[in-house]
């Protein structure tokens, strides 16, 4: 076959090719057309993530970079891997990775499950009026600030007054001064995690609930199958894409501590580092000290956050697909 009877078969092809996309053209901007209002919407949205999202990651650099702020970020000094060398070899940074591991996880072990099993208490509950206060409730400290929690945590933990200490003399015990015992501050922090943020996280549970099937149960109850037994295979399976869902966005925080808590309820109190101490609090002390190096020291650090956030969500779509869940995509 000769080249132009090649080019005689392939012409065809390409305007059907041509087409189609000028079909598609055509549909998509009367889709926008249609529906402006509705993509208006998405405007600031769109705006906010650009803005704060993705205008951030030329600052990235810096973590490459001996930052000079009259070169600017583009024309400071290139100085590649030394930022990532001295965050590593600095003091202390390997127990600091393991103490922000370590918060994470138990975060993982104990906070996540306990917005499910709230979710399904809530569920249970039949009395409509009784159910929205007890979601009211739950919901209210998601919206206290840290620096409020700290407050609170403080009447509970001084020493001289606090409630913990006044129940432990009441049943014969002696003080703990919680503020000079690293030890109990892991528990600490994700006692206070729980509370703040469990009832915040039935949300998504609470919405898969609501679209199981109510024949379902009414069969399986017809069939004598108890509530455990319902719950088991009813309940669970019916809400699996949403625990799946909070399970992989979850797990990217194993690496990704609270600094905001951490700060707010531990300050920089040097007594408490042994359990406390973590990488966001490191980034924080590093710019705190006023040398323009820590800029880049901080953005390493944060940078290999990231990417190790990303490389735990990427592992657990996986893992989660191989379980006939759907993941992120």
């Amino acid at each position: 076959m000769t080249e132009s009877q090649n080019n005689t078969k392939s012409q065809p092809q390409m305007t059907v090719q041509m087409d189609r996309k000028k079909r598609l053209a055509r549909s998509f901007k009367r889709n926008i057309l249609s529906n402006w209002e509705l993509y208006l919407m998405y405007v600031p949205g769109f705006l906010c993530l650009l803005v704060f999202s993705y205008a951030p990651l030329y600052g990235l650099q810096l973590a490459f970079k001996q930052y000079a702020p009259a070169l600017g970020i583009w024309g400071s000094p290139w100085v590649g891997w030394e930022n990532f060398q001295y965050a590593v070899l600095s003091r202390g940074f390997l127990h600091m990775v393991g103490n922000t591991l370590m918060l994470g996880l138990l975060k993982i072990i104990f906070a996540f499950p306990s917005s499910i099993i709230l979710a399904l208490m809530m569920n249970e509950l039949t009395c409509r009026p009784f159910k929205k206060v007890v979601q009211t409730f739950s919901y209210l400290p998601y919206f206290i600030s840290w620096v409020i929690v700290s407050s609170i945590a403080n009447m509970f933990l001084t020493r001289d007054g606090g409630i913990l200490n006044q129940i432990i003399v009441a049943f014969g015990g002696e003080k703990i001064f919680w503020y000079a015992e690293p030890k109990y501050w892991r528990a600490i922090l994700t006692i206070s995690n729980i509370w703040k943020n469990t009832g915040w996280g039935t949300i998504v549970f609470l919405a898969a609930l609501t679209g199981i099937n109510q024949d379902l149960y009414e069969a399986a109850q017809c069939d004598g199958a108890g509530y455990w037994k319902r719950c088991l295979h009813i309940t669970i399976p019916g809400i699996m894409p949403a625990i799946a869902m909070t399970f992989i966005l979850s797990v990217a925080g194993i690496v990704k501590d609270d600094f905001d808590q951490i700060y707010a309820l531990v300050g920089e109190s040097s007594i408490l580092n042994d359990t406390t101490e973590v990488l966001g609090t490191w980034i924080y002390k590093q710019l705190h000290g006023g040398s323009f190096r820590a800029w880049g020291d901080g953005t390493a650090v944060g940078l290999v956050q990231s990417l190790a956030g990303f490389l735990l969500i990427v592992i657990s779509n996986w893992l989660v697909s191989k379980t006939d869940n759907q993941g992120l995509w």
